[in-house]
């Protein structure tokens, strides 16, 4: 067996329980089983193999969830091209591999990207899997290579790592620590399954025989609201920006999603009070994880420690080691400033490409997310920015969390981000980007930096704009911003 082999037995131990729910359609765990043996034998008809790396260019739905099943069945690598993306990002992607095959949505505009072989997932590929059969060489190998993940950070070309079925299995335990298996749960799938929290929370809600039910990423407010009252759901996911439009629409008398177990976020942090308003509007149970794409979760937020903590994003899963190190790989004292590392077997390995360029983020069996972290004497983990954001002004180091911190702790600001500036003699200025929640000037917001900031560590400029840049995943471009 491998890790799909346990999610396809609820074929045979609950076949009529709604596996997937994707708009009008609903497929059983029975249903389920049968879609992915048999389009595992329509792959195999089509030469995939053990071993080989399939690219899945597919909308969040059934059917890349049926694909994605049948490819690692057969023993084969999925890589997730997310559909959202533009043509010079995903040809980064395809131009790293020599997929044996991609999938992809009919009518898209992946034509081009590639020169491996395309199969669209139409009308006739329906019918070519209803007639095919279950494959005769399945793999049953826990080593086997499950998934190759690209990053989905902003510092430029993506970083591949790939995971194992075992080593993807620990982190679908590390999540089922926030999610408990106290009932079957109905998760609203609102992540891209090519984000990784999108697809280790949806993987292990499969993994219990829970009920998916696929949701849009951009949604509104209300719709999301509507879903999870009309669809009985019982855990969600939702990235920051969504929580801040949830928190809009949510008033003191009784929280907005009060019926649920759990309601998470991930991808970017959210500031301290976000955090505890989100708990008294939305639902005393919302949670915060914190994860990298090489490692999947790290760290979870609980409600219990929010209000006490809300600035951190948690303490470690059990399965997880972390360490604050200097420049030395040195231990740093409790409450300094260091570089976050983390290790356990949940951790990937590393794909360099191109193939002969050492990937500078592994090293001695411990991966470098490129946080800059502190541990308090509870092992909380506080963030501090990407060693990247880091500013140098005057000599010194300006860590843009502390500044963010600070605006955002006025009345009149909604969200508020800090990148590096060049200035006309070569150094590091800081600059703020804020989106208003009420009419403000920047004088003020610089009045208010003066007050509670050292004199090297206030914005030389800040501008107010409507918005900030954001991949597809929710998670703020600073790099785009930075080049504004």
């Amino acid at each position: 067996m491998n890790l799909v082999d346990p999610i396809l037995r609820h074929g045979r131990m609950q076949p009529e329980v709604p596996a997937l729910i994707d708009e009008d359609r609903t497929i059983t765990y029975g249903e389920l089983t049968d879609l992915v043996w048999r389009t595992a034998g329509h792959l195999a008809a089509l030469g995939v193999r053990r071993g080989d790396q399939v690219g899945i260019f597919l909308k969040d739905d059934w059917q890349h969830a049926v694909a994605l099943l049948a490819i690692a069945r057969l023993g084969a690598a999925f890589v997730q091209i997310d559909w959202r993306s533009r043509r010079p990002e995903r040809s980064r992607i395809a131009d790293a591999f020599r997929f044996k095959l991609v999938l992809v949505t009919p009518g898209s505009d992946w034509e081009g990207d590639s020169d491996s072989a395309t199969a669209a997932l139409d009308t006739a590929w329906h019918r070519a899997v209803a007639c095919s059969e279950a494959p005769v060489a399945v793999s049953n190998d826990w080593e086997d290579c499950f998934v190759v993940q690209a990053s989905s950070g902003t510092t430029g070309l993506p970083k591949f790592t790939a995971a194992t079925h075992l080593q993807f299995y620990f982190r679908l335990v590390n999540y089922r620590q926030v999610a408990p298996c106290i009932r079957r749960h109905r998760y609203l799938s609102t992540l891209s399954m090519a984000f990784g929290a999108g697809r280790v929370t949806f993987l292990s809600h499969l993994l219990h025989g829970d009920t998916i039910i696929f949701y849009p990423a951009i949604f509104s407010p209300a719709d999301f609201i509507e879903v999870v009252a009309r669809q009985g759901v019982t855990a969600a996911y939702v990235v920051p920006s969504a929580v801040r439009h949830l928190l809009a629409m949510a008033d003191r008398k009784k929280p907005l999603l009060s019926d649920l177990d759990i309601l998470m976020t991930a991808g970017a942090p959210l500031f301290g009070d976000e955090k505890i308003e989100a708990l008294r509007k939305l639902t005393p149970n919302f949670h915060e994880i914190y994860g990298a794409t090489a490692m999947g979760p790290m760290s979870v937020l609980r409600p219990g420690d929010m209000l006490e903590r809300p600035d951190s994003v948690g303490r470690p899963f059990p399965l997880v080691e972390l360490e604050i190190v200097d420049e030395d790989d040195r231990n740093v004292g409790v409450g300094q400033t260091g570089r976050l590392r983390c290790r356990g077997p949940a951790l990937a390995t590393p794909m360099p490409i191109p193939r002969d360029s050492p990937p500078a983020d592994f090293r001695d069996g411990w991966h470098y997310p490129g946080e800059l972290a502190t541990l308090d004497a509870d092992g909380y983990i506080h963030l501090h920015g990407r060693t990247s954001e880091v500013i140098f002004r005057g000599g010194a180091k300006i860590f843009p969390a502390e500044v963010e911190t600070v605006l955002q702790a006025h009345e009149s600001v909604a969200e508020a981000a800090v990148v590096a500036s060049a200035s006309s003699d070569n150094q590091q200025e800081i600059v703020a980007y804020v989106i208003a929640a009420a009419p403000v000037a920047p004088g003020q917001l610089l009045a208010h930096c003066r007050r509670q900031l050292t004199a090297y560590k206030v914005p030389r400029e800040i501008h107010i704009v409507s918005e900030l840049p954001r991949n597809p995943f929710g998670k703020l471009d600073k790099r785009a911003l930075a080049s504004q």
